[in-house]
């Protein structure tokens, strides 16, 4: 007896995700406005946000279709977002006194509340949280690269509860909640994973020239630089790191 072997389409994507390494890139599309200077990702959609423009755009993660847009809380100077599941989005305003972080209103944009940042080079935030979307939200993390790359954890009242440094500079960040990783970088096209402790553990080579937009969800890194591009990279759950090692292969995963 002949025996056939089907395999639908949507196995066969099932099986491609499964293998899918550390940064392959599983699609892309033009930045709205242009020019990123923070991501942000909820349930539904992605925010992003532009020097040019002082506009946030909620966008589809993975078409990059507009559904909506609103002023920047910092104007021209606002950078890092980080989204809190509720409905919160904070937006960081850096490089021009007041320094400031704001938890805006995710869809229009009001301003709930604002509190002063630790540098006036605080750029990059994402949310220490529990699940994806901001779910479980204990401290908004932030990345300040005066003198040292330093990261603080603040509360969502506004208190800085502790920070600690870490050696590469990270402009923007991204909270990785399965594998309790800091993504970021800067200058480069490498992309750095930290642990919450500040230990460089993981890497690996992004499309973008620089990091000015990162964000987590759903075993992606959502990453924008100086391309014109949004790039969407595999980020598997349960990275078996090796702190030892940062070479060229920067992390295996089960």
């Amino acid at each position: 007896m002949k025996r056939y072997l089907i395999v639908t389409t949507a196995t066969l994507c099932v099986v491609a995700a499964a293998f899918a390494a550390l940064g392959d890139v599983a699609g892309s599309f033009a930045i709205p406005g242009g020019a990123c200077a923070g991501l942000g990702i909820s349930s539904a959609y992605l925010f992003t946000t532009n020097y040019s423009q002082s506009t946030i755009y909620r966008v589809h993660p993975t078409t990059g279709s507009i559904y909506g847009s609103f002023a920047a809380a910092g104007g021209t100077n606002t950078r890092g977002l980080a989204y809190q599941s509720g409905g919160y989005l904070w937006q960081n305003k850096a490089y021009t006194s007041p320094y400031t972080i704001f938890n805006t209103n995710e869809a229009t944009g009001s301003i709930y509340s604002s509190y002063p940042l630790p540098t006036s080079v605080t750029h990059g935030s994402a949310p220490l949280a529990t699940g994806d979307g901001g779910v479980g939200t204990s401290y908004i993390i932030l990345s300040s690269y005066a003198t040292a790359s330093t990261i603080y954890y603040m509360t969502t009242t506004g208190s800085i509860a502790s920070s600690h440094t870490v050696p590469a500079i990270m402009y923007e960040i991204a909270y990785d909640w399965r594998n309790k990783l800091i993504w970021g970088g800067m200058n480069l096209t490498t992309c750095f994973g930290c642990t919450t402790t500040g230990s460089l553990v993981a890497s690996f080579e992004k499309p973008t020239g620089n990091i000015y937009g990162i964000t987590y969800y759903g075993e992606y890194l959502w990453l924008a630089g100086t391309s014109g591009y949004i790039y969407r990279q595999h980020c598997p759950a349960n990275l078996a790191i090796k702190p030892a090692s940062i070479g060229k292969v920067k992390a295996l995963f089960r």
